[in-house]
């Protein structure tokens, strides 16, 4: 692979963001991979290790240049890259660098917020952009629900990679990301985004728990919750006229319960500083949730669970503990009477009368906790740790038990006589139409049978025509044999008057010359005198 040329400067060494771009991903990269078209010209400002770099010269044929600030990292990227510059980009005259209105994509994938003043960068590009060229911008999101968690909890705590990566310099939500574009000539075409759930996001650590409920539903219940990325494709202003964005198209937010699980050693207490959270999903009626079991010096000798926090009504199906490489150690029995007489507040128990198997559990408070009745013989089993996996519904409100016992069957009422009076409407408009229907279906039963009538007369007519046909056919060959009979007789007389022919000329021949004799004789005498 020929290498390209580098122009260097001095940078100190800075965290190299090694990926893999998967073509068919949803990361960032790959987003922004899938936009540029095959054999284009390409800048890629922050190349990095020249990831994507290598991807567009390898598998999509395009000229790549791009500027990269480590060293290390310019190195790694030089052999994919036609011109790369290895400098800073803040105050870097880019103008000076490449040449003017020859790119077909510009791609600022993850840097503009490691940039003091990206504005001063992206004031630069509508030059370098040849027409209807596009600037790819992807962007954390600081607005996304794990963040604001995490700050919430008391924590803005900065990491190597991610939303808070300790070299980030800028922030920005939606609305900022947008106007900052627009205050630098560039209009914002198409707006997507990667979502990562929260459980899956570096802030799982901190959660939706340590908030009050009508907190978290206002958390997640805001379009970009689970966005962690923007994703923008922009163009020139004088390119394209401004228009309203569509919504970005991707998970709802969903709205969550927390079970949390504790655990204590013998003569000790239960505490927070002991304990697991798991989320639920509101409004999934039947689901599994897991609370782990870290490894402890000493095995616990009780655990303790926290079913939900908030009140309401729950359906228990099963409870079981388990090791940590997954075996089975316990499970509940399924029957009202086991969990009767445990330690517990906040907690009632009614045993179903349609599964045998099945316990409804009243949560008469925001802290409803039981003492689970596992033998401490059976937590012995827990020196590397373990799970308790709860199958169960999500805490049901009474105020919700409410609507849906009173006013959502009035409204289910009216809606389904609704739609009795519209499908009444349709079918007497159907009614109508199959009588139309039925009329010319009459018409042309009636026009097929004159059709098989004049069929059948064709028919026998053409049976008539073949007999017809067959006859003159024999007629025809009989008259054939009886020509070739007379040909015959023909050539056979012909010859016969040939013959005579010939002999009558030969007799007449002979007399002639015996009379011209004595004619000739006299000529002879009389021309000799």
């Amino acid at each position: 692979m020929p290498q390209s040329p580098v122009s260097t400067v001095v940078a100190p060494t800075t965290h190299i963001y090694h990926r893999v771009l998967d073509p068919n991903g949803q990361d960032s990269l790959a987003k922004l991979a899938r936009q540029i078209a095959p054999g284009s010209r390409v800048l890629d400002l922050g190349a990095g290790p020249g990831v994507l770099g290598r991807y567009l010269r390898e598998e999509r044929g395009c000229t790549v240049d791009g500027v990269e600030y480590n060293p290390v990292a310019a190195a790694e990227a030089a052999p994919w890259y036609g011109q790369l510059e290895c400098a800073d980009l803040e105050g870097l005259a880019l103008a000076e660098r490449f040449a003017a209105g020859q790119y077909d994509y510009i791609v600022c994938a993850d840097i503009l917020e490691h940039l003091r003043q990206p504005g001063e960068i992206l004031a630069q590009l509508t030059r370098l952009l040849a027409p209807n060229g596009r600037v790819l911008v992807s962007v954390p999101n600081v607005a996304y629900a794990g963040l604001i968690a995490e700050m919430l909890a008391g924590e803005f705590r900065y990491r190597p990679e991610g939303l808070l990566d300790e070299t980030h310099l800028r922030f920005f939500n939606r609305t900022s990301l947008i106007q900052l574009l627009e205050d630098h000539g560039l209009r914002v075409a198409v707006l997507d985004a990667t979502f990562v759930e929260l459980d899956e996001s570096e802030f799982k650590e901190y959660y939706l728990d340590a908030l009050p409920p009508a907190v978290v539903r206002a958390l997640l219940g805001r379009p970009d919750a689970l966005v962690y990325q923007f994703i923008i494709t922009a163009q020139a202003a004088h390119e394209i006229q401004a228009a309203e964005l569509p919504p970005l198209v991707g998970p709802q937010p969903e709205l969550y319960f927390t079970c949390q699980l504790y655990w204590r050693a013998p003569q000790a207490e239960f505490q927070e500083s002991e304990s697991r959270v798991a989320w639920g999903r509101l409004g999934q009626t039947r689901q599994t949730v897991v609370l782990p079991i870290p490894q402890r010096p000493v095995p616990p000798e009780a655990l303790r669970l926290d079913f939900a926090d908030r009140p309401g009504l729950l359906r228990l199906y099963s409870l079981t503990l388990h090791d940590h490489i997954g075996q089975l150690l316990w499970a509940w029995d399924g029957r009202r009477d086991s969990l009767l007489g445990r330690p517990c507040q906040q907690v009632a128990f009614a045993e179903s009368s349609l599964v045998a198997e099945e316990v409804t559990v009243l949560l008469a408070g925001d802290d409803p906790v039981l003492e689970l009745p596992i033998p401490a013989e059976t937590l012995v089993k827990l020196p590397n740790g373990g799970e308790l996996r709860l199958e169960l519904s999500w805490p049901v409100s009474l105020d919700y038990l409410a609507l849906i016992q009173d006013c959502v069957p009035r409204q289910d009422l009216l809606t389904a006589q609704a739609a009795t009076r519209a499908v009444q409407a349709v079918q007497a408009v159907q009614a109508v139409r199959i009588g139309e229907l039925e009329q010319v279906r009459t018409v042309l039963t009636a026009r097929i049978g004159e059709v098989e009538q004049d069929y059948a007369a064709l028919n026998t007519r053409k049976e008539e025509l073949e007999t017809t046909l067959g006859a003159l056919s024999a007629q025809l060959a009989e008259k054939e044999q009886h020509a070739d009979v007379l040909q015959a007789q023909l050539t056979e007389q012909a010859a016969e008057l040939a013959g005579l022919y010939g002999q009558r000329l030969v007799r007449w021949s002979c007399a002639l010359r015996a009379r011209l004799r004595p004619l000739r004789a006299w000529l002879q005498r009389h021309g000799g005198s």
